[in-house]
């Protein structure tokens, strides 16, 4: 998982030469990698689990901490042994991999067995440690109804299997990141769902303390959800990821939006825009088909991650929901920046339009699979959680509607400058746009939360409003943000241009350009 790109191939290659020699299964770097999966699952269970634990005795790790201590450990055993044995820590994982062909199913046995022994066996040392007390069950069981709580476990693993497979199987992603973006997804999903479910998102997490402390109620979910949602995200995710590798002419990649967010590796070093240095490169060609289904899952998981935690966790602080906001659009943004542009944003995607980043025929598309997937999520939680009464998951103004219009204007424009500077300047540090956008979400939530919600997306306000038919003050959570991003992205490239002036006249050229064709079809109209 750390650097799966490397752990899927020397599973592939393990295969191969099985196929030669049936003699040759039990190999030592085999051996190596079910250690390295033992030894990985024990000490990851043994820091979350023990988190519970501790917090259980003491009561003073508090369940944020336990949170971070899920996604902190996660972190640091991806980066530990990814390279070994590809760190899976998780049977769902495992047969997710094995159901898509990425991971051979003969190892399969060996590697649930070696992730189910470490987790037993770190239950057992907190057992010890905790001398068997009767009340520091460290396993999961469902708060809720066993339904809420499968559907959920469906839902926050196909998440994760959807952000593993994004950057650590797709070698156009930045595997670097993986851990830290894998890491960051438990932390989110234990936030949400922790409360519901437990979060387990892992048969072996649930079944290690179970079988310790003979405790099978509900154990069912935890061996279903998770495993059933990891399959279904690794069919659809092979339907994202295949690519074909292809010779492009320029109009071809500025067609194609090939500006993403997380750019193609074979053009990292292409400036964007530059006919002469991409007019013979080499592209891998997404379809626009599997762009709007990347756009489609991006924004409902970003969305439903969001939504949830609002219903769920009602007592999480202000600065907790702003942190869960930024560290989901951050991950999202790992995920499928390659393959969509991780836009997610109506306003996003028409500024880049505007700038000619992204084909104007393209943009309708864009703009209703965002409210689409903001609209389904919105509809998930409110089937999900019918019993806690979810309030309004829309934005409504705190203060009056100028002042809301000004600061949604603001922070969509210090979105959109960021992303501009990080994600379409050839001289940024690329690799760092999710953790700097995550960053600027985060900050803008924090900032304008009470006051205008921090919307800074139309489709994050339209999604709730469709569903929950409340339209009241909409429209300045598609002015304001709309009008900011085109701001902050003509601002940006007025700025970084060797000749502003002509940035300048090239915006005013536009906006003549729709005054003309707005005149031309209502001279058509009165005509007609």
């Amino acid at each position: 998982m750390g650097d799966q790109q490397i752990a899927v191939s020397l599973n592939i290659s393990d295969e191969d030469s099985s196929s030669r020699s049936t003699c040759t299964f039990v190999t030592v770097p085999f051996i190596q990698k079910i250690i390295a999966e033992t030894i990985g699952t024990y000490f990851l269970i043994f820091a979350g689990c023990g988190s519970v634990a501790v917090n259980a005795d003491k009561g003073m790790v508090t369940f944020p901490g336990i949170s971070i201590v899920w996604g902190l450990v996660v972190m640091v055993m991806v980066y530990s042994v990814g390279h070994i044995s590809g760190a899976h820590f998780n049977p769902a994982v495992t047969i997710a991999f094995a159901s898509n062909k990425r991971f051979p199913w003969k190892q399969v046995p060996a590697y649930v067995a070696a992730q189910v022994i470490g987790s037993t066996l770190a239950s057992g040392t907190l057992r010890l440690i905790f001398n068997g007390k009767h009340d520091h069950f460290v396993g999961t069981s469902p708060t809720g109804s066993d339904i809420q709580s499968l559907v959920l476990e469906f839902i926050i693993t196909f998440y994760l299997m959807f952000v593993i497979s994004g950057v650590a199987t797709d070698n156009r992603a930045i595997g670097e990141l993986a851990g830290l973006a894998v890491g960051a997804t438990v932390l989110l999903n234990v936030m949400f769902a922790g409360p519901i479910s437990g979060a387990s998102m892992n048969p072996a997490r649930s079944l290690g303390p179970a079988i310790v402390s003979s405790h099978y109620k509900g154990l069912w979910v935890y061996m279903l959800g998770p495993t059933s949602g990891a399959i279904a995200e690794s069919s659809c995710m092979a339907e994202i990821s295949d690519v074909t590798v292809s010779h492009a002419t320029a109009s071809d990649i500025k067609d194609d939006n090939v500006h993403h967010i997380l750019s193609c590796p074979c053009l990292a070093s292409k400036k964007l825009g530059d006919s002469s240095s991409l007019s013979s490169g080499c592209s891998e060609t997404i379809s626009f088909t599997q762009k709007l289904v990347a756009e489609l899952l991006g924004t409902y998981l970003l969305m439903f991650a969001g939504f949830a935690a609002m219903v769920v966790n009602k007592n999480m602080s202000h600065i907790g929901k702003a942190a869960l906001w930024g560290l989901n659009v951050m991950v999202m943004i790992y995920t499928v920046g390659h393959a969509s542009g991780a836009h997610f944003n109506p306003s996003v995607t028409i500024a880049f339009a505007t700038c000619k980043r992204i084909a104007w025929r393209h943009v309708p598309a864009y703009v209703l699979v965002q409210v689409g997937g903001a609209t389904l999520a919105t509809r998930t939680v409110r089937l999900m959680f019918k019993e806690e009464q979810p309030q309004f998951l829309g934005t409504v103004p705190a203060g009056s509607d100028l002042q809301s219009l000004g600061l949604e204007f603001l922070i969509t424009f210090y979105l959109m400058f960021a992303v501009a500077g990080i994600a379409t300047d050839n001289r940024a540090v690329g690799e760092l746009n999710g953790l700097v956008i995550g960053a600027v979400v985060t900050i803008n939530s924090i900032l304008a939360g009470p006051i205008s919600g921090a919307s800074m997306n139309p489709a994050r306000s339209l999604g709730p409003a469709i569903l929950s038919n409340c339209y009241r003050k909409q429209w300045i959570y598609i002015l304001g943000p709309t009008a900011g991003a085109i701001a902050g992205i003509w601002f940006h490239n007025a700025m970084k241009s060797v000749k502003p002036y002509d940035e300048v006249t090239k915006f005013f050229s536009f906006l003549r350009r729709l005054a003309q064709n707005k005149v031309q079809k209502i001279n058509t109209t009165v005509l007609v």
